[in-house]
């Protein structure tokens, strides 16, 4: 987690709440999530596309290669096209 290990997380919840109370540490840890929640959908629907777009051009990059082997072969060639 943002390369904090278990030791660092329990030392800064201590320092909030030292520094801020119980009653406030608890709504600055709601919020927290809160925030953390609402970060992490935009990321997860911009991994979703991403994956989309790779396996889109995946799949035409597959279909080109199909295609350029087919005319090498001469295969899909019209027989009145050669001389």
């Amino acid at each position: 987690m943002f390369g904090v290990g278990p030791q660092e997380v329990v030392i800064i919840v201590a320092l909030v709440l030292v520094v801020f109370g119980p009653a406030k540490a608890a709504g600055i840890a709601r919020d927290l999530g809160r925030w953390v929640n609402e970060a992490r959908r935009p990321v997860e629907e911009l991994k979703e596309e991403l994956a989309s777009s790779v396996e889109e051009f995946k799949d035409t990059a597959r279909h080109s290669a199909r295609e350029k082997q087919k005319t090498k072969a001469g295969v899909g060639k019209d027989p009145e096209d050669e001389p």
